[in-house]
């Protein structure tokens, strides 16, 4: 799979320091595991959705129907089980690509002028 333009990865181990980072550098796509310091995925994910409508993919150890719910309820886009599969790690590129994409779709409406205005 190949991507339209090179990537530019950023990480951090703090989530606050990301939710800083997002807001500084604007990225495409988040990836956000459950288990963090300071605050689960969860919480990160509600805390980032006050400023940003960015794609979050959480990416996750964590098998658990409630978690993914929670997930999903706090606005991330796409729950991924983690696991050390080459196979899978393609399938985590295809969802980031799906989520940029139709991100970067959303936001191209959302700038055309309304006709008749």
């Amino acid at each position: 799979m190949t991507f339209d333009r090179e990537m530019d990865i950023q990480t951090s181990t703090s989530p606050v320091e990301a939710i800083e980072m997002v807001r500084s550098s604007r990225p495409d796509c988040v990836i956000s595991d459950y288990r963090m310091p300071e605050m689960d995925g969860v919480e990160f994910t509600r805390r980032l959705r006050e400023s940003s409508r960015i794609p979050v993919i959480m990416s996750t150890s964590i098998f658990d129907e409630n978690v993914a719910e929670e997930a999903f309820k706090a606005g991330v886009n796409d729950y991924v089980m983690k696991v050390n599969d080459a196979e899978k790690y393609t399938a985590l590129l295809g969802r980031i690509r799906n989520a940029v994409d139709l991100h970067r779709k959303i936001l191209k409406i959302g700038r055309r002028p309304i006709r008749g205005r």
